[in-house]
């Protein structure tokens, strides 16, 4: 079987959450949903997990790692590699430069990005802070396996908005378009909410409202290899129009993994939007937390997952 590999991007700030979140503790033995992910990637078959985390987390990372999936991955995947890579800001593709006063990250484009030195086959990315399924990990898997990595193909795997949203605040998500099973547009939305009736967004001031028929991407999709290409195009623009212009958002403008998509639309790409039965969750702010620990002690006791997780 081809190899693949699992991107897991984990150098967010969680700023709004106000910790980190990548980590916490959430399921009965202190999992944090990384763990899950974790686990649920070597389950479906890839044979590299690489983690894309900031400077300050890499010592802490690799040792708690090592201590928790060491043991279980040489018994269990022997053939499993894990790799850590940094995304450091400074990082940036030729003709970028990091305005001083930032300190944000550059957004999730710029993460997946960093992983280019360590990935040479077909992969899937996702955030290290959501609970995605294991049946959308699998077909996912199963989806790569297909892909041609000496060309440029694509996929994602779709969530209805309704499954998606917080009861705590606004959320960002990637509304997609779709015909005939492919993408045919995908556009980043912010500050959509929602008061369990209806679901809307705002944008430049104005409330647009949604139906809650929308199929939202959270950032698991699948890539060839040559989608790094893509990336250095898109970061190159994003800096050349974005940052080296002097004003007030330099500080806090991202480059989105959406775009790199509709990049791939606009060139004539068909993207695949695979569906799967996951119920999906994610910790976007300290109310959220009960609500994932409840979900995720639900399933242990009805025998999706072991606990904890690194034994068999």
């Amino acid at each position: 079987m081809q190899p693949i590999s699992l991107v897991i991007l984990a150098a967010g700030l969680g700023s709004r959450y106000g910790g980190q979140k990548q980590t916490d503790g959430l399921g009965p033995n202190q999992e944090s949903l990384l763990d899950y992910a974790i686990y649920d990637g070597l389950t479906a078959g890839f044979t590299q997990i690489v983690f894309v985390v900031r400077e300050s987390m890499m010592p802490s990372f690799k040792e708690a790692l090592e201590a928790r999936w060491g043991g279980y991955r040489s018994t269990y995947y022997p053939e499993a590699r894990f790799e850590c890579v940094l995304q450091k800001m400074d990082d940036l593709p030729e003709g970028g430069e990091r305005p001083v006063e930032r300190t944000k990250p550059w957004g999730t484009a710029h993460a997946l990005w960093a992983a280019r030195e360590c990935i040479h086959e077909p992969f899937a990315m996702i955030n290290a802070d959501d609970f995605y399924g294991r049946d959308a990990f699998l077909r996912i898997a199963q989806h790569l396996t297909t892909l041609d990595n000496d060309s440029l193909d694509a996929c994602l795997v779709g969530y209805p908005i309704t499954r998606t949203l917080s009861k705590n605040g606004s959320v960002s998500r990637g509304i997609c378009e779709i015909r005939g099973g492919n993408l045919s547009r995908i556009v980043e939305r912010t500050h959509i909410e929602t008061d369990g009736t209806s679901i809307w967004y705002k944008e430049n001031g104005t409330v647009q409202l949604l139906d809650g028929t929308e199929i939202v991407s959270m950032n698991l999709m699948g890539f060839s290899a040559a989608i790094f290409s893509v990336l250095e195009d898109l970061l190159t623009n994003f800096f050349t129009e974005q940052i080296q212009e002097m004003n007030p958002q330099q500080l806090t403008a991202e480059c989105y993994i959406p775009s790199a998509l509709q990049s791939c639309i606009e060139r004539g790409l068909s993207v695949s939007v695979l569906e799967n039965n996951s119920v999906w969750f994610g910790v976007t702010y300290p109310d959220d937390a009960p609500i994932v620990r409840d979900s995720l002690l639900d399933l242990v006791q009805k025998g999706a997952y072991p606990t904890p997780l690194w034994t068999q």
